[in-house]
């Protein structure tokens, strides 16, 4: 059984709003590692300029999955690590 699998089984699915705070958390804090602004993580992962925003200011706590895995490609890091289920 993968890392994951198990964390997910011995840990329990992380809450909604414990998701919606790691995204956020996250991507501001993949954003001082790459150095980038949200303009330039709209135009490397292909998500709307406004969305990209949204999500990282927490007005869109539940982003679409597809958002999610363009932005997680664009830092090259896993959606699971955005979502806070792993490091």
């Amino acid at each position: 059984m993968s890392q994951i699998m198990y964390n997910l089984f011995s840990e329990g699915i992380p809450e909604d709003d414990d998701i919606a705070a790691s995204l956020t958390s996250r991507i501001s804090t993949q954003l001082s590692v790459h150095n980038w602004s949200l303009k330039m993580l709209s135009d490397q992962s292909g998500v709307p300029y406004e969305t990209v925003k949204r999500v990282v200011n927490g007005k869109i706590s539940s982003p679409s999955l597809k958002n999610v895995v363009k932005i997680a490609s664009a830092f090259g890091c896993s959606v699971d690590y955005l979502a806070g289920i792993s490091e």
